[in-house]
């Protein structure tokens, strides 16, 4: 089982659900300066970062550092629509992933993180649109 109460989305969860929740994703290992998402490229994994750090850099060169809780990879599995951002491993990083034939179903079956990730894409889009 995945370890992911240090993750922001699934921050507040009953321990039985992040038990349930840390079943459905596999983990991952990755050494720094690794792509693990170029922008346009179709998107296939939605992953919670448990330790180390990536940067992402959007389509208009806006970028930021994302570190242990954090995610990636949710935009591309709700629309199924390439991915919009590049993202590389900063330093060597452990990953928590979920593929996108689980992604809806996990969803559907965790109504809270589903509205956690509604909030998360509305603050995304009021910063894009504030640009």
């Amino acid at each position: 089982m995945i370890e992911l109460k240090n993750s922001k989305l699934f921050e507040g969860l009953p321990a039985k659900e992040l038990k349930a929740l840390g079943n459905e994703f596999k983990t991952v290992a990755k050494p720094a300066g690794s792509k693990l998402v170029v922008t346009g490229d179709s998107g296939v994994g939605f992953m919670v970062i448990l330790d180390g750090t990536v940067q992402v850099t959007t389509m208009d060169g806006r970028k930021r550092i994302l570190g242990q809780g954090d995610y990636y990879g949710e935009m591309a599995l709700l629309n199924e629509g390439a991915r919009s951002a590049t993202v590389i491993a900063k330093t060597d990083v452990q990953l928590a992933g979920l593929v996108s034939w689980s992604f809806k179903p996990f969803l559907l079956n965790h109504p809270e993180v589903c509205y956690r990730l509604l909030q998360t894409l509305s603050q995304r889009l009021r910063e894009a649109e504030a640009s």
